[in-house]
C-alpha cells in the first residue's frame, strides 16, 4: 500500500537521512542521480550531488523526485528547485513523504477466466461548457486541504484574502454565462493546462516541470498561432506588450476541470518586482480542485446536467495482481483521456464471482490508438483481496508468501 507518513515521522526519517549520510535518488524531468542532503531546514533542504551537474539537468523551478530506502521501505517526495550551482542545489522542503511505493505482489500476465468492466463517475454527463482533453477526478481532491470542511462562500473569501498579497489582480470566472472568447481563454480551455507567464518581459517556458504535463509551454502556444506569425508577428507576443503596458508583470490563468469540461479560470496577475513562481502555480491548481469539489458538493451543476445511462466500458487486462491491474482499450472508447491520479469504478469478474471497488489511475501510456492505464485498487476488502490472490495464483492466500515482494507491515 502506499502511505503518506505523519510529520513528525516525516520529520525524524529526514533527519536520519541526513544524520546517516545515506544516498537518495533523484530524477528529473530528463535526468537521473544521486545524492547526499546536507543541511534541511523548515522551508529549505541542501542536496550535495555524486556528479556534477549545470541548468541542462536540475534547473531551477524544476520538479524533481526524490527516492530513499529505510528499513526495508522505500520513500519519496516531491519537491522543487530554487538554487542550482555546481554538484549543488537547494529544493523546497518537501510537504509529504509517501512510504512504500514497490508493488506488493508479482503480478500475473494476462491473466486467464478475469474480465473487467468499469466507469468513471459522471463520465455520461453532457454539460454546456468546454470539453477538457482529459478526464480529471473531482473526488480525489476530498483529502488534500482544510478548504473541504469549510462552506463555499467562506473558501473564496478566504482565498481571495490570501492571494491578494501576491496578486494585485485576482478573479474566478465561470464559463456558464460566459464563453471562452479571448486567447488566454481558447488557450487553457482547447488544452486543459495552466498558462504560465513566468514574466511579460520574456516568452512561455520551453518545458514543463510537472510530470504530468500541467502548463502550456512554448510549442504548445505556437500550434495556436496562425501559420504566417512568422511575418505578422504572434498573437502572444502582442498581448505580452499589451500586459507589459499596464504593469503586470507575471500572470497565472488556472483551468477549473470538472470531470470532463473546463468550467471556468483561475486568474492571477503580479506587478512590481515579485514575478509568480511554480509555487503559485501549484497554489492555484489545488485550490482550482477543492474549488471543483464544492461546486459538485453545493449541486452548481444539477439544474445544468443532462440525463444520461451510465456508461461502462470493458477492457483488455495486460497483467494484474491483489493490489492492481494493468488494462488497456481503443482510445476511441473513452471520449477524453483519463489523467493519472484519477479515479475508476470497476467490476472484476472472476469467473462465478464479481467484485465492485475504486482504483486509482497510477500510469497511462498511449501507443497509437490504443491506450493504457496502470491501476492501484483502493479499497479491496480482505475477503476480496483474498479471493483475488487465490484466482490468480491458484493457492490459498497466506501473509507470508513467496510471490510477495515485501512482508505484510
Amino acid at each position: 500500500m502506499i502511505q503518506q507518513v505523519t510529520p513528525i515521522e516525516k520529520e525524524f526519517l529526514f533527519k536520519t537521512v541526513f544524520q546517516n549520510e545515506q544516498p537518495v535518488r533523484f530524477h528529473g524531468i530528463s535526468s537521473a542521480c544521486t545524492g547526499l542532503i546536507t543541511d534541511i531546514d523548515r522551508s529549505r533542504v541542501s542536496v550535495t550531488l555524486n556528479e556534477s551537474i549545470d541548468n541542462t539537468m536540475f534547473s531551477v523551478c524544476e520538479r524533481i523526485t526524490g527516492y530513499f530506502d529505510f528499513h526495508g521501505n522505500t520513500y519519496a517526495f516531491e519537491s522543487t528547485v530554487r538554487n542550482s550551482s555546481d554538484n549543488r542545489i537547494q529544493i523546497d522542503s518537501p510537504d509529504k513523504l509517501i512510504r512504500s511505493l514497490q508493488r506488493k505482489y508479482v503480478r500475473i500476465k494476462k491473466p486467464k477466466g478475469v474480465a473487467v468492466r468499469f466507469h468513471l463517475p459522471n463520465e455520461e454527463i453532457n454539460l454546456n461548457y468546454p470539453v477538457c482533453p482529459e478526464y480529471v477526478s473531482v473526488e480525489d481532491a476530498t483529502g488534500d486541504s482544510e478548504y473541504v470542511q469549510k462552506k463555499l462562500p467562506d473558501i473564496i473569501a478566504e482565498f481571495r484574502e490570501k492571494i491578494s498579497t501576491k496578486a494585485f489582480n485576482n478573479t474566478i470566472i465561470m464559463f456558464r454565462t460566459k464563453k471562452p472568447d479571448m486567447f488566454e481563454e481558447e488557450l487553457i480551455t482547447k488544452t486543459g493546462k495552466v498558462l504560465f507567464v513566468p514574466s511579460t518581459s520574456s516568452s512561455l517556458p520551453k518545458n514543463d516541470p510537472y510530470p504530468e504535463g500541467r502548463i502550456i509551454t512554448q510549442d504548445i502556444e505556437e500550434s495556436f498561432e496562425d501559420p504566417n506569425y512568422f511575418i505578422e508577428g504572434t498573437k502572444f507576443d502582442k498581448m505580452l506588450k499589451e500586459k507589459k503596458s499596464r504593469g503586470i508583470v507575471s500572470e497565472i490563468w488556472c483551468p477549473i476541470i470538472y470531470y470532463q469540461y473546463v468550467v471556468g479560470y483561475i486568474y492571477a496577475a503580479a506587478s512590481g518586482m515579485n514575478p509568480f513562481d511554480v509555487s503559485m502555480i501549484d497554489y492555484l491548481w489545488d485550490f482550482s480542485r477543492i474549488l471543483a469539489y464544492k461546486l459538485k458538493e453545493t449541486g452548481y451543476f444539477v439544474k445544468e446536467a443532462a440525463e444520461a445511462p451510465v456508461i461502462r466500458h470493458s477492457a483488455q487486462i495486460l497483467d494484474m495482481s491483489p493490489g492492481g491491474m494493468l488494462i488497456t482499450l481503443p482510445s476511441s472508447e473513452i471520449r477524453s483521456p483519463v489523467k493519472e491520479g484519477s479515479i475508476f469504478a470497476i467490476d472484476i469478474n472472476l469467473g462465478n464471482q464479481t467484485i465492485t471497488c475504486s482504483a486509482k489511475v497510477n500510469r497511462r501510456y498511449q501507443q497509437k490508438d490504443m491506450v493504457s492505464y496502470g491501476l492501484i485498487f483502493l479499497d479491496l476488502s480482505p475477503e476480496n483481496m483474498m479471493a483475488v490472490y487465490e484466482f490468480l495464483y491458484r493457492k490459498p492466500y497466506t501473509a507470508h508468501d513467496p510471490l510477495a515482494y515485501e512482508q505484510n507491515k
